[in-house]
This record gives structure tokens, C-alpha cells and sequence, in this order.
């Protein structure tokens, strides 16, 4: 795999791992708080993976008129998560509307293997990223990738720690770029790094890129 890209131009922006843990906000992992459409695949309501209260001062670069809570989702059973999402949100963040997926297989996990509908719910809380969290050169990059799925799910806001900068960020409705804010991945050993069930979803890094204008939400993977 190339490792790219990294640079001193991520020093210093702050950015957040997502653990499992309670603080004075309501930042959570699973539920169905809000209105979920169902997954044209495989016939079950998208997963709410976490869900972040705005109301954190910490996240003043994401809040947006209109917005309370900002929640990432996308079904994990199927194949839908492997080709680009939009979607987008209303009602506060509490309602979520497909705009287009861009999927082309037809494949649905086996049952015994599907994670639940709804995920089972825990509380989450940020704790500040670490130096070695932050891709500012070629060993940090692969430091920052051998602790993502090892010692926490959950990169937000921050430095993206991409295989290769993804294309095509034009938010579908305004035409600016939209802007990064999450990267969740998979559970990659045996530490319930998310102790209300076993968070395997397959190898891949499922980012997340928001037009705080239009409220979109735009998904997109990259394998590890």
C-alpha cells in the first residue's frame, strides 16, 4: 500500500479519538435516535453508527444553522458502504435522506455474521488526538495506522489519515468541496474497543466528508 499523503500542514489541527467512555455531552455510539431510511439491498433500516451532540465547543467547525446533532451512518451488513453515499440531513440532524448511492454489487453479509439493527447503544466521549495519532511524516503514518482499530474506532475532525486523498468532494448540491470530519473503521483485534458488540464490519476505513451549508453527508471507503 502507498502510505500518502502526510506533511507538517496537518501539525497542529486539532482532532479527536472517539472512545467508549461518558462525559458532560451526549455523544453515543449505536441507537436509532433518528429517522433512518432502509437500506435498498438488504431491507433493513442503515445503521446509526455514532452520533455527536453539536452542542460540544469543541466542534464549533462543523454547526451549522439548523443542526443539534450530527449523526454518521451507513448500513454495514452489504455492499452499499463500499461505493460512495450522500446523504442528507434535517430535522436538527434527527432525519436522514438518501440522496444517492453510488453501488453496483449485490452482495449482503451472511446472517450470523450481520452486525445488529440497530446497533446496541453506548456512551462516547473525544479525547484529544496524541502526537503519534497525526500523520506528520512517514513514521507517524504508520504508527497512526497500526493504533486506528487497535486502540480506538473513531478519528474526528483532525488530520485524515487517508490511503491517497479521495476525489470528487464536491458537495452534489452546491458544488464546494466538502469537508472532512470522521474516519470509523473496524474493531481489528480482541480489545472490545466497543463493548456492546463486536464491531466487525471488514477491512476498510469508511470516511466521512460534510457540507455544513447544505447539510450532506458524504461516505466513501479506502481499504487497509
Amino acid at each position: 500500500m502507498t502510505k500518502k499523503p502526510y506533511g507538517k500542514h496537518w501539525k497542529g489541527i486539532k482532532g479527536y479519538r472517539v472512545i467508549e467512555g461518558t462525559d458532560e455531552y451526549n455523544h453515543y455510539f449505536g441507537g436509532q435516535d433518528c429517522d433512518l431510511p432502509v437500506c435498498t439491498l438488504c431491507g433493513e433500516k442503515i445503521h446509526q453508527i455514532f452520533c455527536f451532540d453539536l452542542i460540544d465547543e469543541r466542534l464549533f467547525e462543523i454547526k451549522a444553522e439548523g443542526l443539534n446533532v450530527l449523526p454518521l451512518v451507513s448500513c454495514l451488513n452489504c455492499s452499499m458502504v463500499w461505493e460512495p453515499q450522500y446523504f442528507q440531513l434535517s430535522n436538527g440532524g434527527k432525519s436522514i435522506q438518501v440522496i444517492s448511492q453510488e453501488n453496483t454489487e449485490d452482495w449482503v453479509q451472511d446472517e450470523e455474521y450481520m452486525l445488529p439493527v440497530p446497533l446496541p447503544r453506548t456512551n462516547v466521549k473525544l479525547i484529544e488526538m496524541m502526537v503519534e495519532d497525526i500523520p506528520t511524516n512517514e513514521d507517524n503514518y504508520d504508527r497512526a495506522f497500526d493504533l486506528f482499530g487497535s486502540e480506538y474506532l473513531c478519528r474526528f475532525l483532525g488530520a485524515p489519515l487517508y490511503d491517497e486523498v479521495p476525489e470528487d468532494l464536491d458537495c452534489p448540491i452546491c458544488n464546494q468541496e466538502m469537508k472532512y470530519i470522521a474516519t470509523i473503521t473496524q474493531d481489528l483485534g480482541e480489545q472490545e474497543l466497543i463493548s456492546v458488540v463486536d464491531f466487525q464490519f471488514g477491512e476498510m476505513n469508511i470516511f466521512y466528508h460534510f457540507c455544513k451549508d447544505c447539510l450532506v453527508i458524504k461516505t466513501q471507503i479506502q481499504g487497509t
